[in-house]
């Protein structure tokens, strides 16, 4: 249990390690605490035996740990809006309410949006429809053999994606046959069994022999098909990492960079809970690779109640009192906006 002063000295570490990524004296502590420098030291060193900070070999000053960290985003963070806070709450409202911005492009804008704000990465997930049945597929002819293939689902959800067929063999008539055959075969499959269904009937040798001429595609169907089971993956300032002390090590900012364009951070920020922000610091992350990262996610919703995350990946040493309640705000304006 930490005594007030030891809170205090704990707090003013923190926000002033987030502020300048240097370590922290006890001389500009006993400045603001007006407290003797003996006290301070004796005080840092309670702090370090627990846990909380470490003491740097290159001076006497102190840095944050995992644990320290952890108990100031629970019991010491306090926001208030700050001049910053008010125009980046300004330029959120303007960019939301601008009519020009299509729904279907705010998860997008709200992604490049905190990365310009926060200059930190961002990760937005766009809502899981994977649940969701087919309802009707229908095909529009763009160009030749290029094609927009449209997935009406049943709850009235749209997925697109571009077909192209090169093989000169193939013709509009058979392509729209196999069409008819995926409506047969589809209608009130999930999304994210329609992949496994389409292996089966290409495996199944009566509707092989039937479809044989046919493979190639069917196999185009199956690469868009796969592409809608997976859920919407945004990332937005994967260079803002460069900048950043922590990752100065080229070892640790390429696996960094591996991580946000694999599916491991995908289920991590899944793995949150739904109506609240999730927080997770250091090895609470689950990325063993990267040990000095911390995760912020929370969460949005669509107009069909189906959640959605926005999450920002950086340092440990991050700007909590900031950036927690700006991805608060911007959660806020981005569910107001897909709801309209």
């Amino acid at each position: 249990m930490l005594n007030k002063r030891q809170k205090e000295i704990l707090k003013i570490i923190v926000e002033e390690y987030v502020r300048t990524a240097e370590p922290v004296g006890s001389k500009s502590i006993c400045e603001r605490l007006n407290v003797s420098s003996a006290t301070v030291r004796n005080e840092m060193a309670h702090l370090e035996k627990e846990g909380y900070l470490d003491k740097t070999h290159s001076s006497s000053g102190r840095v944050p740990l995992e644990k320290g960290y952890r108990y100031y985003v629970e019991e010491l963070l306090q926001t208030d809006d700050t001049e910053f806070e008010k125009k980046a709450y300004e330029l959120v409202d303007n960019i939301f309410q601008n009519k020009i911005v299509a729904r279907e492009d705010a998860i997008k804008k709200a992604c490049s949006l905190i990365s310009e704000i926060t200059n930190y990465t961002t990760v937005v997930l766009g809502p899981d429809s994977s649940n969701q049945t087919v309802s009707k597929i229908e095909l529009i002819n763009l160009h030749d053999l290029e094609f927009l293939m449209i997935v009406v689902t049943d709850t009235g959800h749209v997925e697109t994606k571009n077909v192209s067929f090169n093989e000169e063999e193939v013709s509009i008539e058979e392509i729209m046959k196999v069409m008819d055959i995926l409506n047969d075969v589809l209608k009130g499959t999930a999304l994210s069994e329609v992949f496994t269904k389409l292996n089966y009937i290409m495996d199944n040798h009566l509707v092989q022999e039937f479809l044989a001429y046919r493979d190639s595609i069917i196999n185009n169907f199956l690469d868009a098909f796969m592409k809608f089971a997976e859920t919407n993956y945004y990332v937005s300032g994967s260079s803002n990492m460069l900048v950043q002390p922590e990752f100065q090590d080229q070892n640790k900012l390429k696996k960094l960079i591996d991580i946000l364009e694999q599916k491991e951070l995908i289920k991590i920020i899944k793995d949150t809970p739904a109506d609240s922000v999730s927080i997770k610091i250091g090895s609470e992350t689950g990325l063993e690779s990267v040990d000095n990262a911390t995760i912020i996610s929370v969460p949005y919703e669509n107009e069909r109640g189906e959640k959605g995350n926005l999450a920002l990946v950086g340092p440990t040493r991050m700007d909590y009192k900031r950036v927690i309640p700006l991805l608060e705000y911007i959660a806020k304006d981005l569910s107001k906006k897909l709801k309209k």
